[in-house]
């Protein structure tokens, strides 16, 4: 099992390690360089905006299409075709919304409400495209995943320096990230079609699709409050003082959006699936076993990353963008590190928790995230300014490891499994 399990996680990783850095140069680096922290701004903030909108669409179907696709394969076909049919309805719907909220509430107009649409189009295809890997880590095929990684990020990447090279704008820049990711869509809908789960019309039902809607309500809100809770700080800073200190704080934030990468990786592409198997077999000792070797793992890892990071964020900031209107970026750095170690152990923890069938806790306490998320931004961001958010971001996730915590010792499932093999 074990062997296995390092086996995809290899892959994926791999893939990653080999595509991470012309991501991260492409998004930080080449961006803020050409565009500019105003316009860099006004990249990250539609970018978070648009995601919020297009976590509305989200409803829940990727953790509960993994968990019950990992326990039954056999219901692949159904789960795939009546979920590509809603979240493409809901993308009709949350799109129009979207638009009508940045014009009339943020107050988007001209370029920027063009990046907007540009912006919505690309997180919203993200978003389905993060439906497809779903099917890839319910079958535990991380090597078609990594493939299709790879081709994700050269399509994107290309489209979106492209759009950069000749307009210097963010409406241009997302634009042709927005293509890339479109055609990203195409290609892995079509290949889980022909080789995972067919999309079959008789499959179709909409009892199906209400009855998954009750069960998939807590997953939906946890996605959704996460979604906020994560994007949210850009969102205000922009608000509160404008579109170079979003600039600056996006430069800070995409790093750590960047390592971010490890614990998906680890806890919900790799670990999950193979928990929820564990789980609906019964075998509590290789469950806990594996959990506790991944929060140790992890969070070795998370830490590391935090100290250099206090140590070298200046100088990592510097590197990226040496215009001196971008140096507030490092020292935001230095602080907004130290949510990576807790965000690595918060995510394993979630997904146990998931894997208990205890999707309501993390929703509920995600949901009060979000407002403290909220109200200590407007506390902080006006007295401390970058720096408040990103206190802000560390308070946030520090109570989310605590709820986590004590709901996962106290857990009445937690030692109440009868023990057999391990599939």
């Amino acid at each position: 099992m074990a062997r296995r399990l390092l086996h995809n996680i290899s892959w994926l990783g791999a893939a990653n390690l080999l595509v991470k850095p012309f991501w991260f140069g492409f998004i930080t680096a080449l961006s803020m360089r050409l565009l500019g922290a105003e316009e860099y701004g006004i990249m990250t903030a539609v970018l978070s905006v648009a995601a919020i909108a297009a976590a509305f669409t989200e409803l829940g179907m990727i953790r509960y299409s993994t968990r019950e696709i990992a326990r039954d394969r056999t219901v692949a076909d159904r789960f795939f075709t009546n979920f590509v049919v809603l979240r493409l309805g809901l993308i009709g719907i949350i799109w129009v919304g979207l638009l009508g909220a940045g014009y009339v509430f943020l107050g988007y107009e001209g370029p920027v409400l063009g990046a907007l649409v540009f912006a919505g189009a690309y997180q919203f295809s993200l978003y389905l495209t993060e439906y497809c890997r779903a099917l890839y880590e319910a079958f535990e095929d991380l090597r078609r995943e990594a493939y299709m990684l790879v081709l994700e990020k050269a399509l994107v990447i290309g489209g979106g320096l492209a759009g950069l090279w000749a307009t210097r704008t963010a409406q241009g820049t997302l634009a042709g990230m927005a293509l890339g990711m479109a055609a990203t869509t195409l290609a892995n809908v079509w290949w889980i079609s022909r080789h995972l789960a067919a999309f079959r019309w008789p499959l179709l039902s909409w009892p199906f699709i209400r009855r998954a809607l009750r069960i998939m309500i807590p997953f939906g809100l946890a996605t959704l409050f996460s979604r906020i809770y994560f994007r949210v700080d850009i969102v205000m800073v922009e608000a509160f003082l404008g579109e170079t200190a979003a600039g600056q704080y996006g430069g800070a934030y995409r790093i750590l959006e960047s390592l971010n990468l490890l614990p998906a990786v680890v806890a919900y592409a790799a670990v999950y699936p193979r928990l929820a198997r564990l789980r609906h077999a019964g075998t509590r000792q290789p469950f806990h076993r594996l959990l506790r070797q991944s929060l140790l793992g992890l969070g070795a890892a998370g830490l590391c990353v935090a100290v250099g990071l206090t140590l070298l964020g200046p100088l990592v900031i510097h590197l990226l963008a040496p215009d001196p209107v971008f140096a507030p970026a490092g020292t935001t750095l230095q602080i907004l590190t130290w949510t990576f170690p807790l965000l690595c152990f918060n995510s394993l923890l979630y997904a146990a928790l998931m894997t208990l069938d205890d999707q309501a806790f993390p929703a509920s306490v995600l949901g009060l995230s979000v407002l403290v998320n909220v109200g200590l931004n407007a506390l902080f961001i006006p007295r401390w300014g970058l720096h408040g958010a990103a206190y802000t971001t560390i308070l946030s996730e520090a109570l989310l490891l605590c709820a986590y915590l004590l709901r996962f010792w106290r857990h009445p499932d937690r030692h109440r499994w009868p023990e057999t093999s391990v599939p």
